[in-house]
């Protein structure tokens, strides 16, 4: 099969233009829908298996494809060309995982005829644990990123990852270790504050692993690249088991400065991280407690909230914010997932996407302008089913409801009758396990 065949000569690094965008408007305020997309799994502590759900609006063309110089064995089990009416599940062999401090060309380039939505999800054989992310399009990748990891427990990793679109790429990684304990690369050592230096080529990747959480750490390249960060596994509140943590990392160009977090799920407490790209003032409210906060660059605060909370975060600067779900502290319920949190500004005003199976529970938390919340539709219905949390909030002036849902496995649309962006997060838990993702992370 051959290479996917988007370039910079049809305007990747922009707005699409030609045959794969037809809708200017669309291309530009479709979040994270897109044509094209770059998927990796990270190291796994533990034999997993690798899925990718592609959700699109009413069919598409799809071709996965990998690098000519990789294992052909491998190569032909991963690459695939075919159409799905509307979202379909794809395994992608174990071998595709990524070895750590090793350049090699594992990253999967997948095109689409139509707009998609792309999560990913690496899951333990047993099931006891599962990262998942929401991927970003090519369209809006970049070349300035700021990592968010958690402070590994002893024996796992924090995690870095990196693909390179174009042949002769630089990238240049400026470490901060909360812990300042030296990085082995290849019997090189480096320092909090040291940069390494790494050029990759077209489908090339590289996995970075430490012991020391490496939240603030920044990546900058000089052609787009993509960008992802978590951990092999960890547990975050000392109970339950660890669990993988991945995200695709948004650039720092579509970062936002409001935030509603919404609560993962009953009697789930979340932690909520919140990274500054440049120093800045923030407050958070929660349930009326507000407080004023200063951060400065790359500096993080973490906060925690319970399961009947909600926390809106306004700063004065772009920041980053980060859910993470912990484990139930009085049942076996859940365990961390990370989620990269859409700020108020990255709404949109439609989703479709698959709820994943296998889960004892599964939700979905909207947050919209109070005065619309009532033109909100799930699976074109007006009456929301199973209302778990109902909050209204305030970001600035404006009213905002946030609200819980228990929803089934399988498809799911998401709209605003009256054209109303609105936030979308997912979560799922069973005994010992929980996913999160997010519809968007992109400023739009």
């Amino acid at each position: 099969m051959a290479e996917p065949t988007l370039t910079r000569n049809n305007r990747l690094y922009g707005h699409l233009r030609g045959p794969h965008c037809l809708d200017t408007f669309l291309c530009i305020f479709a979040g994270s829908r897109g044509r094209a997309f770059i998927v990796l799994f990270t190291r796994n502590i533990a034999p997993s298996i690798k899925s990718i759900y592609v959700t699109s609006e009413n069919g598409t063309q799809i071709n996965i494809a990998t690098s000519p110089n990789l294992d052909s064995g491998i190569k032909n089990q991963t690459d695939k060309s075919l159409v799905i009416p509307s979202n379909k599940r794809f395994l992608i062999p174990t071998d595709m995982e990524l070895l750590s401090f090793k350049k090699e060309v594992k990253s999967i380039w997948i095109e689409t005829s139509e707009d998609a939505f792309i999560i990913s999800r690496d899951e333990f054989k047993n099931g006891y644990s599962v990262g998942s992310t929401t991927h970003i399009p090519l369209r809006k990748l970049s070349t300035s990123y700021v990592v968010i990891t958690t402070d590994p427990e002893y024996g796992s990793k924090s995690q870095i990852a990196v693909a390179a679109i174009e042949d002769n790429t630089t990238i240049s990684i400026t470490f901060r270790m909360k812990k300042n304990h030296f990085l082995d690369i290849n019997g090189e050592f480096f320092y909090n504050g040291e940069v390494f230096k790494l050029p990759l080529s077209r489908f090339e990747t590289y996995l970075i692993e430490h012991d020391a959480d490496l939240t603030g750490t920044v990546i900058e390249s000089d052609l787009p690249i993509a960008t992802f960060s978590g951990n092999d596994c960890n547990t975050l509140n000392k109970k339950g088991g660890c669990d993988h943590l991945k995200e695709q990392i948004p650039p720092v160009s579509s970062v936002d400065r409001a935030y509603i977090v919404p609560p993962n799920s009953p009697d789930i407490d979340t932690c909520i991280r919140i990274t500054a790209i440049e120093p800045t003032n923030f407050t958070f409210n929660i349930d009326g407690f507000e407080r004023l906060m200063t951060l400065d660059g790359l500096d993080s605060y973490d906060l925690d909230i319970a399961s009947n909370e909600s926390c809106t975060i306004e700063s004065t600067r772009p920041i980053l914010v980060t859910s993470f779900s912990l484990h139930s502290k009085t049942s076996e319920l859940g365990d961390p997932s990370m989620v990269i949190v859409p700020g108020v500004n990255q709404y949109l005003d439609y989703y479709k996407i698959v709820v994943p199976s296998g889960y004892d529970y599964n939700y979905v938390s909207i947050m919209i302008k109070e005065s619309s919340k009532n033109s909100l539709q799930i699976n074109e219905s007006g009456i929301l089913p199973n209302v778990i949390f109902d909050q209204n909030v305030l970001v600035g002036n404006t009213k905002y409801s946030v609200r819980s849902i228990n929803v089934t496995e399988g498809e799911l649309t998401a709209s605003s009758v009256d054209g109303e962006r609105f936030g979308l997060m997912f979560a799922g838990v069973k005994d010992f396990n929980s996913y999160g993702f997010s519809g968007n992370s992109l400023l739009v």
